[in-house]
């Protein structure tokens, strides 16, 4: 009877990681000049359920501001189904005094990369989830929660990686 409630007991927490582990994780890690170091690693499950909270007025006036752009939104999904559809390729590049800012298509990806005199950002999207966002916009059914599901396409991605100075912050979903 003791080996089958250990048994039940040790499960749990199998169970839970399977979850954590199938639903995905964000981890955000900061490091700053001085030797501070903050790993935050959050479940994606846990933060749709959080999202949920959001106050639903909140999400009302986000869904309205958004009205102004609807008649964009067919032009903007057309754009990027040719991207999606085209060769990878440099799609921007600008140059302004010591800042560098290029956009890639690369294989499913939309790749942001920005260099300053002491900045690198970089910034990796995957095009599924920048589809999937005009969709559901443009059909005016977007709120917090979906935005954060939409992370789930963008499993095994660094999405950002902000380096200034000393300071490093890099934003990941495994």
């Amino acid at each position: 009877m003791l080996l089958k409630i250990g048994a039940a007991l040790a499960a749990v927490p199998l169970a839970m990681a399977g979850v954590v582990a199938g639903t995905g994780v964000v981890v955000v890690d900061v490091r700053e000049a001085g030797g501070t170091r903050i790993g935050l690693p959050i479940p994606l499950l846990l933060a749709e359920t959080a999202a949920h909270l959001a106050p639903a007025n909140a999400t009302r006036q986000a869904m309205k501001n958004m009205e102004r752009a609807q008649r964009y939104l067919p032009v903007a999904e057309e754009v990027m189904a040719a991207i999606a559809e085209a060769p990878d390729a440099e799609l921007v590049s600008v140059v302004d005094g010591s800042g560098h800012v290029r956009i890639h298509k690369v294989g499913n990806e939309i790749q942001i990369r920005v260099t300053g005199r002491r900045e690198k950002v970089a910034v990796n999207v995957p095009i599924d989830m920048v589809q999937e966002t005009l969709r559901k916009v443009h059909h005016g059914n977007m709120y917090p929660e979906d935005f954060v599901g939409l992370l789930r396409q963008a499993r095994m991605t660094n999405l950002v990686d902000v380096v200034d100075g000393d300071d490093h912050v890099k934003i990941s979903v495994w």
